[in-house]
């Protein structure tokens, strides 16, 4: 393997207009000499070199002519402090997106740009790494917090991938071990088992929560049946999906001490809801329950579903969920308002 690095900011430096051509062959005379004796480069150094965006529109322009065999075993790219900042980005993202090219890349370095990333650059990069199998690292400047969402996400599934593979590999050989279970695991164990005294569990984007597997994430869902002491649920941006709805309905429809839970900005589908739904049919103690701002929106069947799912509910005085039918919605908030009526006239009950 080779690490080329090249930190000469004389040669790519911005030419006056009446140059440009001069800078434009200076960039394509370089990017063709160095594709030509990248067979084994693994690193590609081009930090603080004042490299424009026209250099990464030349580099993808050539590597899409021939995506196999452009840098084949490229692991990293450092282009920091330069002036990257819109098409160059955006070209770069192409290449990435090819199925063909660089298939091994792990890492992307673009920090310290002199001036920010166009919006449009942003999401490309953003769209370019949601794609990527490979990507584990990518170090950038950016201000679109979508664009940073879909980047860490992808992100961290790859890294989850990365260590399933290895532990494909491992059992393969013989050579896997039992790994111990993390502090986020013991912590839903303990919740599970009854042990933990703690009334209050709050997690929001918590890292090593989502790079859980999916198996874990469902067993946190389902640790809150038979405990006695948390009252308030807090676990928002966690990648919760299904099976995690369908643990914790069961479990909400068993637990009779939680009053409050907020599981926003997850990735529960409608049939994931109907398991929600389903669990506060039959609770009698939660009396706020959030869970809005999903990754998709529920098809009309499943919303029309959960109205007579929760029916039976009696408890609940404050419902936070998106539906797009108007029916749906009165419907819901018909129950939530009979039950609002019915606490207050318990309230009058009891002061006469």
């Amino acid at each position: 393997s080779i690490k080329f690095r090249f930190r000469d900011h004389m040669l790519f430096k911005q030419f006056d207009k009446t140059a440009q051509k001069g800078r434009d062959k200076v960039i394509r005379t370089f990017v063709e000499q160095l594709l030509q004796h990248a067979n084994d480069i693994t690193q590609l150094d081009l930090s603080s070199c004042l490299l424009p965006d026209k250099f990464l529109e030349v580099l993808a322009e050539e590597v899409l002519k021939n995506p196999a065999n452009s840098l084949p075993k490229l692991q990293l790219i450092n282009f920091e402090s330069n002036l990257l900042e819109g098409r160059g980005i955006e070209a770069l993202s192409e290449v990435i997106k090819n199925d063909s090219t660089w298939r091994f890349l792990q890492a992307i370095l673009l920090e310290n740009q002199r001036n920010h990333m166009t919006g449009e650059a942003e999401r490309a990069l953003a769209d370019a790494v949601n794609l990527s199998p490979s990507i584990v690292v990518c170090s950038a400047s950016i201000r679109d917090l979508y664009a940073v969402k879909d980047i860490t996400d992808a992100i961290l599934f790859n890294m989850d991938q990365l260590r399933l593979a290895r532990r494909d590999h491992q059992a393969k050989e013989g050579t896997l071990k039992d790994r111990e279970r993390n502090e986020t695991e013991l912590y839903f164990d303990s919740i599970a088992s009854n042990e933990s005294t703690e009334t209050e569990v709050e997690l929001v984007g918590d890292h090593s929560f989502v790079r859980l597997d999916d198996e874990e994430k469902a067993k946190s869902g389902a640790a809150f049946k038979d405990n006695t002491s948390v009252r308030t649920i807090k676990m928002e941006v966690l990648g919760l999906d299904d099976n995690f709805a369908i643990a914790f309905g069961e479990s909400i429809a068993n637990n009779s001490t939680i009053e409050k839970v907020n599981i926003d900005s997850n990735a529960i589908t409608g049939f994931g809801m109907k398991a929600l739904f389903a669990g506060l049919g039959k609770n009698n103690t939660i009396d706020e329950f959030q869970v809005r701002h999903q990754k998709k929106p529920m098809a009309t069947l499943d919303e029309e579903a959960l109205p007579d799912l929760l029916a039976p509910n009696t408890a609940l005085l404050k419902l936070g969920i998106g539906v797009r039918s108007q029916l749906v919605r009165m419907q819901l908030d018909k129950i939530i308002n009979a039950n609002r009526d019915r606490v207050r006239k318990e309230r009058l009950k009891s002061k006469k």
